[in-house]
């Protein structure tokens, strides 16, 4: 059984040729800049340090995360964020669903994302059906009477052979909303409608959403071609995406005790897979 060891984030930068970063739970809770957050950031960017912020954000626009950023007092240029709303774009592309009728569930950024990944929007419920539904965030949204109108959709279209492509960029179950609070994300309310499907028509590939944030493939992939290396370790605080995403694509881990996860020593981690095992732990980032 795995059993992750202390350390600190000196050796780290000091031992990998690439620093990947989670954003809520690491460098901020939600709201404000974790401690030592900021002073970490402006030391890589002196130093040269090669690090990327890795965020399941899909709400966002890059520009207004580095504009978010900087408010909080961090000075992190756009080409070092990677998110998984960014990741749109691959799917669209490898799928061939350009100009396929698209609903987005969220924000005018994650609308903007699609459309930008070449999909045409239409609105849930309209006159045209949608091919595609990328559900981009938690909110605003009626979620009871939206879940029973994809219910309804998927189950009905699933039945015709031709089912509608669900896609997730944001896999977060929950996040960081500020000090001791949390939020449910959009895959939280994803999973309610894939639990739905499955009891209506049992276990389908084609009744699950594409998931593209971590613990997912195609975020590592980007992150590891902007690095330029695969030595390169994860700093993250959740063991269900962070740890277990890079664990998956094979690049250590190292998770924080400021966000989600509250296990502050190896021993807390004896029940837990290996597959959601760290091979560090860091107590912050100072």
């Amino acid at each position: 059984m795995a059993v992750p060891t202390q350390t600190n984030v000196s050796t780290l930068i000091d031992q990998y040729s690439a620093l990947f970063f989670d954003s809520f739970g690491v460098l901020i809770d939600g709201v404000d800049a974790l401690p030592g957050a900021v002073d970490l950031i402006t030391r890589m960017n002196d130093e040269g340090t090669n690090y990327f912020v890795v965020t399941n954000d899909a709400s966002v626009s890059l520009e207004s995360r580095v504009k978010t950023f900087a408010s909080k007092g961090f000075d992190i240029p756009q080409d070092r964020i990677i998110n998984s709303g960014s990741q749109i774009t691959g799917y669209f592309t490898e799928n061939k669903v350009q100009d396929a009728p698209t609903v987005v569930l969220g924000t005018q950024d994650a609308m903007d994302y699609t459309t930008t990944a070449g999909g045409r929007l239409i609105e849930l419920g309209g006159t045209e059906e949608p091919d595609v539904v990328v559900v981009g965030h938690s909110g605003p949204h009626d979620w009871e009477s939206t879940l029973e109108k994809l219910l309804e959709l998927f189950s009905r279209r699933f039945q015709q052979n031709n089912p509608v492509r669900l896609v997730l960029p944001n896999p977060d179950f929950i996040y960081p909303n500020g000090p001791g609070n949390f939020g449910f994300g959009a895959a939280a309310f994803v999973n309610l409608l894939e639990q739905a499907l499955e009891r209506l028509h049992g276990s389908h590939e084609s009744l699950l959403a594409t998931k593209l944030g971590k613990p997912y493939e195609p975020i590592f992939a980007a992150a590891v071609e902007r690095a330029g290396t695969n030595h390169a370790v994860m700093i993250g605080d959740q063991l269900e995406t962070d740890i277990l995403g890079a664990n998956r694509v094979g690049i250590d881990s190292a998770v924080v005790t400021t966000g989600i996860s509250r296990r502050i020593s190896p021993d807390e981690f004896e029940d837990v897979a290996d597959e959601l095992t760290p091979r560090y732990i860091l107590a912050s980032l100072v």
